[in-house]
């Protein structure tokens, strides 16, 4: 610890604190008001030099301030930097004005803070405000002076007074970072300013050029807030973290800003620019600006390779600083370990990590963000509460530091009694207490800070040689020995263009020993090597792949089993890497949410949308993330199938329902509405009866309703309601189906409407009736008993869902029935069926046989008991069951069957997508997770129940449909 210096400063101003009580105590007396306590006045006038002279020079205003609620009182202030100015005020006396409020605002906020009537954030924002009202009244000030020498053009075309309102429509703005920008100033803050303007908003009649004018406003600004005289100062300012300081005038223009950092910009101007925020002149420009970086700074997939370069930061900031200064006198309290910058940076880590994904988490603020990253449980409640207080011990300290003299340093003084001031003014009785918090604050903010961005050293790189990579394959049990090392040779190569890169190689290359060692663990290392090689290949990138698997190991072993048993999401992990962001969401391994947390979710995502285009990508990101885990579910067994079905279902219709109405809303924009009109969706298929599976298509059918059909819309571009929801639908299957750099959302199937694709896309409802008793095929009622309303008006809803049971309830004769079901299956068959008991659906006894089942008894049964359709086929045969139609044991085996097959399909299309030729053909690790998901000893003992599964199926279609079908032919 570093030698005290010793002085005695400390009576001298104890003195000057009794000289001060004792003119407020006698200018108390005569103005009849209530004296301020000795022991706050020695409190704050005995510890700080700074404050006991501002109270000298300002007495009654200190009074005043003492005696007063400290709202009440900076209110009073925000309302003078609000008024009007003289019209001829000369910049001398403005600049005397400005001082001496931001002298009171120093008096204000030192007597709220120290006697603790504010907490930290009210001190802060106070600050902050201040300043905001400072720098839009200046630039009033000069604004006025360009329009009265018609420079510029009045806001509205007429004369106004000096006020901050000139400002309103100049397409000049001033944007406020770190510390102002998140409203956290403190004491004796600087304030970090990026000057921008928009020449397209800007009416200039100068003589220079618009560059030259407004850079000239900004120099004066800086010179009405900055400079000293003997009024002091207001703020300093600093203006170098705009884009490339070095090279660029103090005002940029904003199409050369936005190009330079979507082009030119490193990664610590992200993390700076998480603060960002428009502080003065025209608010409409600067957001329009804020918004137009927003996918800048907030990318929606995770990059570690720039958060280590932001971390670099903090490495260098370590090394300039000598942050390893022991807790004590002289200690830097923002820049030392465990310090403020550490509660900062592991914030704004985390928002650079998580806030692509989660809008919720752009936020300025330092404790809100925290309390947001606890919401979303990306750190535990012990973090938030560490950090949150903390922070609140740091800020509260720096600001009694820089009370002592209004100087901007953060470091503890090494003065023994300057020291002592500052711990009075913290409220510990010596400074060896306030150095011992000090110490249990700052230990826990490194430990948990050091946990998060650890300083990595480059070490040694782990590269094989040709020699002991072939060694290496053969000790991991790798088969294909030469077939491996030359896929690895093909890598080093950059034969594909993800590692063409040297950062791409260099990462690659620390990360093959833990893919080889992960792959070796799998059924067949070889195999999934071959597919990780084609996976590489597909890859559009590698860097930040390859920095998310450095950073995080675990994912080494989930990698190689994508690899070796789920191809289908491996392919799709291609050409999406970043999904691989999902894994380190605390949720990813939970189950699957509700209908109301998944829309709620979503909801929040398309919040960070700017228009109609991003809701598309932004619905498309979401569930592709929400499909990945639920594979990752299925392939770790942390689901059953079935569970997987409905969980892929809720994800399309919250899909569906979210980006439906807003399709309409655009088209609305367009071609108007029809009063009580709209459309509706019906799911069908296997989207009808909640078992989507990962490659499954939506089959949908459009209807809608109109009050007047002789009505035209009520759009710039009117249509009739044929034509209107006839385009409507077809915008609705775009947004879906196009490809966006997002992908497809789903593939659509509008083929069992009504007349099926002669028909038109969209009927009315009446159409749909017409055609369900009129001209619908048995096969068509079939289908219909899987129909489920997604969405519609709510006129709709009820006549919908009657309309649909009047079709399945009618009479009908069964003999008649049973004959056009069998017949539809024998055409089914001839067509598809198969022999394979690997084709899951369509081989005898397979799962079409099944819904034929289904759909026949309902149809059979329904105008008896309506009660008994259901369009989920466990649900069906249940109800079937309870009204006798299946019998007790028939009904067991084929819920048993149902499940059986299922899980059998959903997980040979995740893992080898069409239906295998034979059980050779199946993957041993497929077969592996197979036993596994049905409790069986081996595949032998599966392939065995999946016959007899089978057989329960199609002894029942004999019994209940192919038989009485066939009774009495030839």
């Amino acid at each position: 610890m570093p030698e005290i210096v010793n002085h005695s400063s400390l009576v001298q101003c104890t003195e000057k604190a009794g000289e001060i009580w004792a003119k407020l105590s006698s200018l108390a007396s005569q103005r009849k008001v209530e004296c301020p306590t000795k022991g706050l006045c020695d409190l704050i006038f005995g510890n700080s030099e700074f404050l006991a002279e501002l109270a000298d020079r300002h007495t009654e205003e200190c009074l005043h301030f003492l005696t007063t609620d400290p709202d009440v009182t900076f209110e009073e202030l925000k309302n003078q930097l609000r008024r009007d100015r003289p019209e001829n005020e000369t910049a001398a006396s403005f600049m005397a004005f400005l001082r001496k409020k931001k002298a009171q605002l120093s008096l204000i906020v030192a007597i709220a803070d120290i006697s603790e009537r504010w907490p930290l954030a009210k001190v802060t924002a106070a600050l902050s405000v201040f300043a905001d009202n400072c720098l839009n009244l200046a630039l009033g000030h000069i604004l006025h002076k360009k329009m009265l020498a018609s420079d510029l053009v009045w806001p509205d075309n007429k004369p106004e007074p000096v006020s901050h309102r000139l400002a309103r429509k100049c397409g000049y703005f001033v944007l406020g970072l770190g510390k102002l920008g998140a409203f956290e100033l403190n004491y004796s803050s600087d304030i970090d300013l990026i000057v921008l303007y928009d020449p397209a908003l800007i009416q200039y009649n100068g003589r220079k050029t618009i560059t030259q004018c407004m850079v000239k406003i900004t120099q004066e600004l800086v010179t009405l807030i900055e400079q000293r005289t003997m009024h002091g100062y207001v703020f300093r300012t600093d203006l170098r973290l705009r884009p490339d300081p070095g090279a660029t005038p103090v005002a940029i223009a904003v199409d050369a800003a936005e190009s330079y950092y979507h082009s030119m910009a490193v990664n610590w101007e992200r993390s700076a620019m998480i603060k960002a925020r428009v502080v003065a002149g025209d608010k409409t420009a600067g957001q329009k600006y804020l918004n137009s970086l927003s996918s800048w700074v907030w990318r929606r997939n995770v990059d570690y390779a720039a958060l280590k370069d932001i971390a670099a930061i903090k490495n260098q900031i370590n090394r300039h600083y000598d942050q390893d200064h022991p807790v004590g006198p002289g200690m830097n309290v923002k820049l030392g370990h465990g310090g403020i910058r550490e509660i900062e940076f592991y914030v704004q880590v985390n928002q650079l990590l998580h806030a692509g994904r989660h809008p919720s988490l752009r936020l300025r603020g330092t404790i809100e963000a925290l309390y947001e990253l606890k919401r979303l449980d990306l750190i535990s409640s012990e973090v938030r509460d560490t950090l949150s207080s903390a922070y609140d011990f740091l800020r509260r300290l720096e600001h009694r530091i820089q009370m002592l003299n209004d100087a901007q340093t953060h470091e503890l003084p090494l003065d023994i009694n300057a020291l002592s001031q500052v711990s009075h003014l913290m409220g510990f009785d010596n400074s060896r207490n306030l150095i011992d918090a000090l110490k249990k604050q700052t230990k826990l903010v490194s430990a948990i800070y050091d946990a998060l961005l650890p300083n990595h050293s480059p070490g040694k790189n782990a590269r094989y040689s040709e020699k002991s990579l072939a060694e290496t394959l053969a000790n991991l049990k790798f088969s294909d020995i030469d077939r491996a090392t030359e896929v690895v040779a093909g890598w080093r190569r950059g034969r594909y263009r993800a590692l063409r890169t040297e950062r791409g190689k260099s990462l690659f290359e620390q990360c093959l020993p833990a893919i080889l060692e992960a792959f070796s663990e799998t059924s067949n290392p070889d195999s999934a090597l071959l597919r990780f090689d084609d996976f590489v290949g597909k890859l559009p990138t590698g860097v930040q792949l390859f920095s998310l698997l450095q950073s995080n190991p675990f994912l080494f072993t989930l990698l190689a089993r994508v690899m070796g048993l789920a191809p289908a999401l491996a392919d799709t992990l291609a050409k999406k890497p970043e999904l691989w962001d999902m894994v380190l969401e605390p949720s990813f391994y939970s189950p699957i949410e509700d209908h109301k947390f998944l829309t709620e979710e979503l909801a929040t995502r398309l919040t960070a949308a700017t228009d109609f285009q991003d809701t598309l990508d932004y619905v498309r990101k979401f569930v592709s993330e929400q499909k990945f885990r639920a594979g990752v579910h299925l392939i770790e067994a942390l689901a059953k199938v079935s569970e997987i079905g409905t969980a892929i279902t809720r994800i399309a219709d919250v899909a569906l329902r979210t980006l439906i109405p807003v399709v309409c809303n655009e088209f609305e924009r367009r071609h108007g509405k029809f009063p009580g009109g709209g459309i509706a969706v019906l799911a069908m298929g296997k989207y009808g009866g909640k078992e989507l599976t990962h490659t499954s298509d939506l089959d949908i059918v459009f209807l809608y309703r109109a009050e007047d059909m002789s009505q035209m819309s009520s759009g710039p571009k009117p249509l009739s309601p044929s034509q209107y929801f006839s385009r409507l639908g077809q915008n609705i299957i775009t947004a879906i189906t196009a490809l966006t750099p997002e992908g497809r959302l789903f593939e659509i199937d509008t083929r069992l409407r009504p007349s099926g694709s002669q028909g038109p896309l969209v009927v009315t409802l009446r159409t749909f009736e017409d055609y369900y008793h009129q001209s619908a095929w048995t096969w068509e009622h079939m289908a219909l008993t899987r129909a489920r309303v997604i969405l519609a008006p709510d006129a709709m809803v009820a006549p919908l869902e009657q309309a649909v049971m009047k079709a399945l309830t009618s009479d009908r004769n069964a003999e008649d029935l049973v004959r056009a079901v069998h017949t539809m299956r024998v055409k089914l068959f001839d067509e598809f069926g198969t022999e394979n008991k690997w084709s899951i659906k369509h081989c005898k006894g397979g799962l079409v046989d099944l819904e034929f089942i289904c759909q026949y008894l309902m149809l059979r049964e329904g105008h008896r008991n309506n009660n008994v359709f259901q369009s989920e086929l466990s649900s069906a045969i249940t109800s079937l069951a309870k009204i006798g139609a299946l019998e007790i044991q028939q009904a067991k085996d084929l819920e048993q069957a149902h499940q059986f097959l299922q899980t059998t399909q959903s997980l040979l299309r995740l893992s080898v997508g069409a239906a295998p030729l034979s059980s050779d053909d199946i993957p041993q690790g497929l077969k592996d997770i197979l036993i596994r998901a049905a409790d069986l000893p081996g595949f032998d003992a599966y392939e065995q129940k999946l016959m007899k599964m089978q057989r329960h199926i199609y002894k029942a279609y004999k019994k209940l449909i192919e038989i009485p079908a066939t009774k009495g032919a030839d």
